[in-house]
């Protein structure tokens, strides 16, 4: 199948070996009023946190330390896995006691550098457009994708696609036009056309995570 690629490629290897992604940071709580606090930080409790939404991922730890009556800052602990788009953690003025809450602004760890993101469909016929990460290849041509639904071996298709067992990468070019991939490897992407016209129909093209250029086309990583 040529050369395969390498295994960092896939997100099922990047974070706790689910895919997705971890909590990095979680605003600075304020707003809160009427509360007390514990003397030292206290831990967010899970039921408090959504849960990731990839199968298997895990919910990050969570603290909150109070700066005054009304505000605190939250602390990772643990980052949590399996998360295509960030959870809403709800802080509470204490364990036992208050009723004012805030929910603050969490962001994703994006730790999942070089690892290819494709659109797919593992199970009925949803496409699933973002956030589907690539386990394992299976051939030059097939993969085992994780999306929302499920896990499945999926083929590469030069449109979106629309069955289960179907999936596409979406190239770009200097000029973001799209391409098809038909086949990768280590080096090369063989591209279909979308809307880009840089490239000929069928042409073998060196790829990059980085910039495209008029002879190296961007494959989409998380």
């Amino acid at each position: 199948m040529g050369r395969p690629l390498a295994k960092r490629f896939f997100g099922s290897t990047n974070t706790a070996g689910v895919g997705g992604e971890g909590v990095a940071s979680v605003a600075a709580v304020t707003g809160l009023s009427g509360m007390t606090f514990p003397a030292g930080p206290f831990t967010i409790l899970a039921a408090d946190i959504t849960a990731p939404q990839i199968a298997g991922g895990t919910k990050p730890v969570l603290t909150f330390s109070a700066t005054s009556a009304t505000a605190g800052t939250v602390a990772v602990v643990s980052a949590g896995s399996g998360y295509t788009s960030a959870p809403t953690v709800t802080v509470r003025g204490s364990l036992s006691a208050g009723s004012g809450t805030a929910t603050p602004t969490v962001t994703l760890t994006s730790t999942v550098g070089d690892a290819i993101v494709c659109q797919g469909i593992t199970v009925g016929s949803t496409n699933r457009t973002a956030g589907n990460d690539i386990i394992k290849q299976v051939s030059t041509r097939r993969y085992s994708i994780q999306t929302q639904d499920g896990t499945a071996i999926c083929a590469l298709k030069a449109s979106a696609p629309t069955v289960a067992g179907e999936m596409a990468i979406v190239a770009t070019d200097a000029s973001s036009g799209t391409y098809y991939v038909t086949k990768l490897t280590k080096n090369l992407a063989t591209l279909t056309r979308g809307t880009g016209t840089v490239y000929v129909e069928g042409a073998s093209v060196p790829w990059t995570f980085g910039t495209a250029t008029a002879a190296i086309c961007k494959i989409p990583s998380a």
